[in-house]
């Protein structure tokens, strides 16, 4: 059997969690939540009666049979108490109906807007988060997580309160009945105490890991599910089936456990419940037959007695939910706490068409536990102008891109990058984002139809000649004609039905349909043909337009025509120029050049002059001495 996870939720932290959400989410809702508490309480309340009427009736009967017995019929009597009785029992299930209801409603609404803050909660919170946390372990904090808080607010949070109240109120009436018979009856309540505490840290214990398990089994389906082709390319269906059910197995070896230690505990409190109410029997014959009890008030006793018990033993079953509920609260607390993308209270708006000035200075970054991706980046890009960014992989290219719209934030003290000047650190995040557009080289398309995809980042401003115009850069036009149902094309999830290129495509029209100041281009061609990149690459350089581009690639044709070139080498610039200076320098540019051309040289496209545009100033360090180092 799979041993328990050893980090266990702390149940005071667990509590405090749950406190706060009590704050955020139920405080609000206090008028509805009072009502419906208020409803249980009365419910329970009518419950305690029917006893008392029950052992009056018994007694009215008992009279009247008894041989010496005299007096009226007690036929009228006892169908007034079995009128009351029945009047307890339907006011019972009308409020017991009201409250049912609307505790449902209102912990629907609690998990409606809890799972909203949560979702927004995951749009704000760094990339970081993502790359640490699997899909399948977040997955389950908005749908299981969620999903047993809901359970508890539904089902069990006031039923708790009143079976509490309804515990101490029938332990008054005990003692006023038979103060004798109310002693032994509450001498098994320090037994189911011990029975509480004997199970509670297991029972905490295998909720955590059970949901540690389910956790785990969101987490391979989505991935494996997501990478389907993966598996049947390499005849992995077989492997993953045997990795499932080693899962299912873990996971049915904790529940295993759970059910059993619940299951257990829920033995010990029968048997309680048993002793105590032989013991209380026992005592109250004896009572009865020295005459200082009735029958009636035996039985009423009895009955009174199971009405103790029941929701002490309630209270025993519902330990392993309230277990879940607090682990289930602790995991959502977690993403609540986590830290956002930083973004000051004072946060500057950039022009609504920035000029597209970027400056990298002193840029240095790793990723978390990780050695330096970028080192001592350096340099400056012109509004208008192309640069490219030529690197094998690991070099750092992706990296450089990824910190501009702040994929990934550039922790302070690890160099500056400005837009027009301003540290995008200082932006408003989702203005920054708008103006520098990533098309990363892994395309994501979403499910919907290739119109909603395009309008995805500019739904209002975009119209249908921006579309076209979008399509024709990416030299989509030809094909989505010849789609019977043209733009409204289904795509099916993150665009599985298309190729790898047509993804990338309408990634690249996607992103210049939002007509950004600043385009950041990943290496989003490497799934296209030769012939296709070039007309795409030639409709970019004819129609920018003034916008500043950085194009990302290992392919010396992507970088070609830009203005200039860098040359990443382990993070660092060990190149930059122009293609023709570079080539002269005969260092890595140029060995790769010969490399991939077959020792051509790329002398550029004859039909298109390169763009006139003024040389890019290379931001320079002085030394103390002000010689630039």
């Amino acid at each position: 059997m799979k041993t328990v996870d050893s980090r266990i939720v702390d149940q005071p932290s667990s509590w405090a969690g749950f406190r706060r959400l009590e704050a955020r989410f139920l405080r609000p809702r206090r008028v509805v939540l009072i009502a419906a508490l208020l409803g249980l309480l009365i419910q329970a309340a009518l419950g305690v009666p029917v006893p008392l009427l029950q052992g009056m009736a018994v007694d009215r009967l008992a009279a009247a049979w008894h041989p010496g017995g005299a007096g009226p019929s007690p036929a009228a009597t006892v169908a007034l108490l079995v009128g009351a009785m029945l009047a307890c029992h339907l006011a019972r299930m009308a409020l017991g109906w009201k409250v049912a209801t609307t505790m449902s409603t209102l912990a629907l609404e609690v998990v409606r807007e809890l799972t909203d803050t949560m979702h927004r909660k995951l749009q704000r919170l760094a990339t970081s988060y993502f790359d640490r946390e699997p899909t399948g372990r977040i997955m389950t904090r908005l749908t299981s997580d969620v999903g047993s808080l809901m359970i508890f607010l539904g089902g069990g949070s006031l039923q708790l309160v009143s079976d509490l109240v309804l515990a101490a109120l029938i332990s008054v009436l005990l003692f006023w009945i038979q103060w004798q018979l109310a002693v032994v009856g509450l001498l098994a309540m320090p037994l189911f105490v011990l029975n509480h505490r004997a199970f509670s840290r297991s029972i905490h214990e295998l909720s955590h890991a059970m949901r540690e398990q389910v956790a785990s089994l969101y987490s391979l389906l989505s991935e494996r599910v997501s990478a389907v082709r993966v598996v049947r390319s390499f005849v992995g269906e077989e492997a993953e089936i045997a990795e499932f059910a080693r899962r299912i197995d873990a996971q049915r070896a904790v529940g295993w456990s759970s059910m059993r230690t619940v299951a257990c505990q829920a033995a010990w409190a029968t048997l309680i419940n048993g002793l105590g109410t032989v013991g209380v029997l026992a005592c109250g014959a004896a009572l009865v037959q020295r005459g200082d009890l009735t029958v009636g008030e035996l039985l009423a006793v009895s009955a009174l007695l199971a009405q103790l018990y029941q929701p002490i033993v309630r209270l025993t079953g519902a330990q392993a939910m309230i277990a879940a509920t607090l682990v289930a609260v602790d995991r959502i607390v977690e993403v609540l706490d986590e830290p956002e993308v930083p973004c000051p209270a004072d946060a500057i708006r950039p022009a609504r068409r920035p000029e597209g000035r970027l400056v990298f200075r002193d840029v240095r970054f790793a990723y978390p536990g990780g050695p330096k991706v970028l080192d001592d980046i350096t340099l400056a890009i012109e509004p208008g102008m192309t640069l490219g960014v030529l690197g094998a992989s690991g070099s750092g290219k992706s990296t450089l891109l990824s910190l501009v719209p702040r994929i990934h934030d550039l922790p302070e003290g690890h160099g500056t990058i400005t837009l027009d000047g301003h540290d995008v650190r200082r932006l408003d995040l989702s203005a920054l984002r708008r103006s520098a557009v990533l098309v990363p080289q892994q395309a994501v398309l979403f499910e919907g139809t290739i119109r909603s995809n395009l309008l995805y980042a500019s739904r209002d401003a975009a119209t249908d000649a921006d579309i076209r115009r979008a399509l024709k850069i990416s030299d989509l036009d030809d094909w989505i004609a010849q789609l019977p149902e043209g733009l409204d094309t289904p795509v099916g999830e993150r665009g599985q039905t298309l190729s790898g290129g047509q993804r990338q495509r309408l990634a690249l029209a996607r992103a210049l349909v939002a007509d950004p100041a600043l385009l950041l281009l990943d290496d989003c061609t490497s799934a296209l043909d030769a012939a296709t990149e070039a007309r795409i690459q030639a409709a970019l350089r004819q129609t920018r337009q003034g916008r500043t581009q950085v194009v990302v690639s290992q392919k010396v044709s992507s970088v070609v025509h830009a203005d200039w070139i860098i040359v990443l080498e382990a993070g660092r610039i060990v190149e930059q120029g122009t293609h023709e200076s570079l080539l002269r320098q005969g260092g890595i540019y140029a060995t790769t050049c010969r490399h991939q051309a077959g020792g051509m040289t790329f002398a550029g496209d004859p039909a298109l002059p390169r763009p006139h545009l003024t040389p890019i100033t290379t931001v320079r360090r002085e030394n103390a001495a002000g010689r630039p180092r």
